[in-house]
């Protein structure tokens, strides 16, 4: 018998994984839980992280985004790609359309900026799938 997620909504049983998580998918799941119409940054970093292994078949993605002190909300400076690969260019622009299709406004107004955490964790092929498919979505809208 396979042990389940007790933090589950109601009526969706989820196999519990003992190895670690990314630290966003733990946050996610703890503000979701207070604020489920609320997806947050946190979500579509690791979503479009995941978009750009599984599109452009690469096996590690770093994916920066950087934001202004006085940014909010769905406001972010720029995004910048890591990848083991030869065709960064590439990636970077398909991230950036990611967000914006997301519904995100990129502009670097050239003041103080940080970098959001990076997705760093283990994601089963499931959350992968829904990644792929709302990237792929939200591009097509």
């Amino acid at each position: 018998m396979v042990p389940v997620s007790a933090s589950c909504s109601p009526g969706l049983i989820v196999p519990f994984r003992s190895e670690a998580r990314c630290a966003f998918q733990t946050a996610r799941e703890h503000r979701l839980g207070l604020h489920p119409e609320e997806f947050g940054l946190e979500r579509d970093i690791c979503d479009v992280t995941l978009w750009l292994i599984a599109k452009f078949r690469v096996s590690l993605v770093l994916l920066y985004v950087h934001r202004h002190y006085t940014d909010r909300g769905r406001e972010i400076a720029g995004v910048t790609v890591m990848a083991a690969s030869k065709t960064l260019n590439p990636l970077a622009l398909a991230a950036r359309d990611a967000f914006l299709a997301l519904g995100y406004t990129i502009e670097n107004t050239h003041t103080d900026t940080y970098e959001y955490p990076l997705c760093n964790g283990n994601h089963s092929s499931h959350e992968t799938l829904a990644a792929y498919d709302r990237i792929e979505k939200a591009l097509r809208m």
